[in-house]
């Protein structure tokens, strides 16, 4: 095995080790959504930045979103070069050499270059991890490896609340020091295991003509489980000449439909993953402490340990999906979460407006739906949201396609945490009216026009959605070319949303 301790792995413990390389990037992601709610409070935080205002702050958070856009941006224009591994490795050592500069920061200027640097590296990963994931994974428990990978995102979350909370007394270069450089410690783990003799994405593999690789890499795997490793490469190269995604211009496929959807696709993607920006969960995640000590009059240490609890919560319910998800579906656990996320911003709002001062009865409530929110997102929209545009995306359009569903993702991430503290300070309990109406909003969306992805190849939901919004000749030629590959039924189709 010599320096790659994972060349001689096959079958699921090969799979395992994938979702553990990508769990460590999507554990970034998580950490750095919630690290800078604590920094930013800190007394060295504040006095070596001279006591940025609320805007100042706002921008400070916010930077990091357009860098993870930029990131994605990126990965359109060049990962289908690169491929999935090469990918996700030079976006973790952009996000070293980004944490290095925010540590090293004398002035804002200098934190906010670094701040969008290793945005941009979590943006590559947060782009490149989810469809190599999708693409190396088991039909049938392609939802557990996801959701598995999302519970992680939930635990850096965790680890960089109480990493805060730890340093809640220390008025030191440690507690601003510490929580910033922990960023190097995951993108360096996850550069580990991919110089470790994990495989590159067959599909990859197969749409740059590099058969054999890929053959070799389906045999690792062992995804054929109903069939040989030869007809399951025959599936994947008949999808391939299919969508054409061996062309160079393959970015050029998105903004026509074609027999496969490409257009219809991409932008339900990219609308799966604004809303999950829009369904309010930064709102609650980068500002607890913000929240807490403006409305609720606690202290720092106080407000750090409190809002540290809600990380408690989303580690506990992320492993509700890993689970359940196989089982239930997508759309299901979509839905119901959102309108649980509704509901539970309509009585914080309702909290909020008629608060007493200092009343410690209205205060637990607000904490607690606060928590039941968390609960609810965990569960349902952590991972599903992130699953689901790798999931319907079609190979020739699957990198580019999901980097724009990853760009949008950012851009309303920006949107949220750039707007949130003025928010707080202007409106206070009407934005979380708001929010109540978008998730109502987005559990009719989805349920709409959504077709479900459980149990289904990547292949095979080019003939759900050629059935579904296609001609007659387009399914035609899908069946054609296809022949091999197990078609939906009509009762499985009759339960899908037929209009968009």
């Amino acid at each position: 095995m010599g320096l790659q301790p994972f060349s001689s792995l096959r079958g699921t413990s090969l799979v395992y080790c994938i979702t553990v390389a990508c769990s460590s990037g999507f554990m970034l992601f998580g950490y750095d959504q919630g690290v800078f709610s604590g920094v930013i409070v800190t007394p060295y935080f504040l006095e070596k930045f001279n006591h940025p205002n609320a805007s100042l702050l706002g921008l400070v958070n916010a930077l990091f979103d357009i860098g993870g856009a930029v990131g994605a941006i990126l990965v359109f224009l060049f990962g289908g070069w690169l491929g999935r591994k090469r990918s996700i490795m030079l976006g973790s050592i952009i996000v070293i050499i980004g944490a290095i500069i925010q540590a090293t920061a004398s002035n804002v200027g200098a934190l906010c270059a670094g701040r969008i640097i290793a945005g941009v590296g979590v943006g590559v990963d947060t782009t490149a991890i989810p469809v190599w994931q999708a693409e190396t994974a088991p039909p049938k428990t392609r939802g557990h490896h996801m959701a598995l990978e999302l519970v992680f995102t939930a635990t850096g979350l965790f680890i960089s609340q109480w990493t805060n909370f730890g340093l809640g007394t220390n008025n030191g270069s440690a507690a601003f020091l510490i929580p910033v450089l922990l960023q190097i410690v995951f993108p360096a783990f996850t550069i580990l295991m991919l110089c470790g003799g994990l495989p590159e994405s067959p599909r990859w593999l197969i749409g740059k003509g590099r058969h054999e690789e890929a053959k070799e890499v389906l045999d690792r795997l062992h995804v054929a489980v109903d069939s040989s490793v030869d007809v399951y490469f025959q599936e994947i190269k008949e999808a391939v000449q299919l969508e054409g995604a061996t062309e160079k211009s393959n970015w050029k496929l998105i903004f026509s439909n074609g027999p496969t959807q490409n257009m219809r696709r991409v932008i339900l993607a990219c609308w799966m993953m604004s809303m999950q920006q829009l369904s309010g969960v930064n709102s609650i995640t980068y500002y607890v402490p913000t929240l807490l000590l403006k409305f609720l009059k606690v202290s720092r240490y106080t407000s750090l340990w409190v809002g540290g609890l809600t990380s408690v919560v989303s580690v506990t319910f992320a492993l509700f999906p890993v689970f359940a998800i196989d089982r239930l579906g997508r759309i299901k656990l979509l839905v119901g979460g959102a309108i649980g996320q509704g509901l539970c911003f309509v009585v914080v709002a309702a909290l909020l407006a008629t608060t007493p001062e200092s009343s410690f009865a209205y205060g637990f409530a607000i904490i607690f739906f606060i928590y039941l929110y968390f609960a609810i997102f965990s569960g349902t929209w952590l991972a599903g949201s992130w699953l689901y545009p790798s999931e319907i995306l079609p190979l020739a359009v699957r990198g580019p396609g999901n980097s724009m569903a990853v760009v949008c993702y950012w851009c309303f991430n920006f949107l949220v945490v750039m707007i949130t503290p003025t928010a707080l300070e202007n409106i206070g309990y009407k934005m979380y009216i708001m929010y109540a109406i978008f998730n109502i909003w987005f559990a009719v969306t989805i349920w709409y026009f959504y077709p479900e992805t459980k149990g289904k190849t990547l292949e095979e939901m080019d003939l759900v959605f050629a059935r579904l919004y296609g001609s007659p000749e387009a399914v035609a030629q899908l069946e054609g070319r296809m022949g091999s590959v197990e078609k939906p039924t009509m009762q499985e189709l009759e339960s899908t949303p037929q209009h968009v």
